[in-house]
């Protein structure tokens, strides 16, 4: 029996052993760092007044509760006053590119619109009822069919910001 209660004391005593003193560099450092390092403190700033503004009902400072608008020069704004081009009265989805047609070394598509009038375009021109501009005529050469590239710019009917969009027509084969 005696060894049994013991044995539980062998560990113990064998912990209390190693304890020791083991952190008296440690603590001896820690003084040393407290002498040496002070931290400068520097002041606080002090402290600036406060100055509310009034608002003026008569018109000379903005209402705070109406959102204001930019005035921002929109660089993307077509010309609303320049004349229209006969294409301009039909929307782009329902215009048909149906031919290309070269004369003196310049290059000309031809456009069908629904009533079934043939219109010849060329980069430059204007169709389409959101402002658009023929930009190039190009051949595809994976697929081997003329492209006309058209610029159209619509404007935002929230913010009144004039944005710009790409729409590519292909030659329509014959059915």
């Amino acid at each position: 029996m005696r060894k049994q209660s013991l044995f539980p004391l062998i560990p113990m005593l064998l912990l209390t052993a190693c304890g020791g003193s083991q952190d008296s560099d440690l603590t001896q450092f820690m003084n040393e760092a407290d002498q040496i390092t002070v931290a400068p403190v520097e002041p606080l700033p002090e402290v600036q007044g406060f100055s509310p503004k009034q608002y003026n009902a008569d018109g000379v400072l903005h209402d705070p509760f109406v959102p204001r608008k930019a005035t921002v020069q929109n660089t993307n704004q077509p010309d609303l006053n320049r004349p229209k081009e006969p294409l301009e009265a039909y929307p782009l989805e329902n215009l048909k590119f149906v031919g290309v047609l070269s004369k003196k070394n310049s290059i000309f598509a031809t456009i069908q619109t629904p009533d079934n009038m043939v219109y010849q375009v060329k980069p430059g021109s204007h169709l389409g009822e959101k402002f658009g501009v023929v930009t190039a005529l190009t051949e595809n050469r994976q697929t081997l069919k003329y492209e006309l590239k058209v610029k159209e710019t619509i404007q935002d009917p929230v913010s009144g910001e004039w944005s710009q969009q790409m729409t590519t027509l292909e030659l329509q084969e014959h059915q």
